[in-house]
């Protein structure tokens, strides 16, 4: 895309951040249009939204117990954000942000800091004792310790980098082998064999970008239920 013979964006992540933003536009649209004049009697996009919202909510509390329902929104958020930006890969002309490792990079530091922040909120400097876990606080034991600490901070740090990983992987793969079905179309066209190969493929990359989202979903409750355990072990 250009403006004055000048490229509008000078980086694949540029356009993957854009098209962020429209997905960010698409959904505020959405939110404001369907709660604009809520009605005891749920209808139309009223009715689909909060089928979308019991759906995620009995999916979290499922995953992480009563105190679930405080991160309904975040994770449900994450959901929704994410499935959209994969969907949007599988439209002609558009981009899917999540096929750039800017963007899954961006989420996952977001879930990272969630996940600390709740940690120190919720057992203060005594979330530094889930560094050292396992350790027996006797001689020679305790000699292990650092060795045990830097095991689990590098499989804290690796956490983010796996949900980046795995997402950005799957959608590029996805969107690659699209792109390879319709230039094949495009091939069998002008032969004048009209053979929508892609179809299917494209049917599957919905439901794969409905899974990913989920499981990226589900893993940042998994990490998040994992220091509310240590809290309640700590009480």
């Amino acid at each position: 895309m250009e403006i004055g013979g000048k490229p509008l964006f000078h980086s694949a992540a540029a356009l993957a951040f854009a098209w962020s933003l429209v997905a960010i536009l698409l959904l505020t649209a959405i939110a404001v249009v369907g709660t604009r004049s809520l009605s005891v009697r749920a209808r139309g996009l009223q009715t689909a939204l909060e089928m979308i919202v019991g759906g995620l909510r009995s999916l979290v509390v499922g995953i992480m117990g009563p105190r679930g329902v405080e991160f309904v929104p975040f994770i449900g958020t994450l959901f929704i954000y994410i499935a959209l930006m994969n969907l949007m890969g599988l439209i002609p002309g558009c981009m899917a942000p999540t096929s750039n490792l800017n963007i899954t990079a961006g989420l996952a530091v977001i879930v990272f800091v969630v996940v600390q922040y709740y940690g120190f909120k919720e057992q203060g400097l005594g979330y530094f004792k889930h560094f050292v876990a396992g350790v027996p606080p006797q001689f020679p034991y305790v000699l292990l310790a650092p060795l045990v600490c830097i095991v689990h901070v590098i499989g804290e740090l690796f956490r983010p980098v796996t949900l980046a990983v795995r997402l950005f992987g799957n959608l590029m793969a996805e969107e690659m082998v699209v792109l390879i079905l319709i230039g094949l179309v495009v091939g069998l066209a002008r032969h004048w064999i009209p053979i929508p190969v892609q179809l299917p493929n494209m049917m599957l990359g919905m439901l794969v970008s409905v899974v990913q989202a989920a499981i990226f979903s589900m893993l940042t409750a998994v990490y998040l239920s994992g220091v509310l355990a240590h809290a309640e072990d700590e009480h």
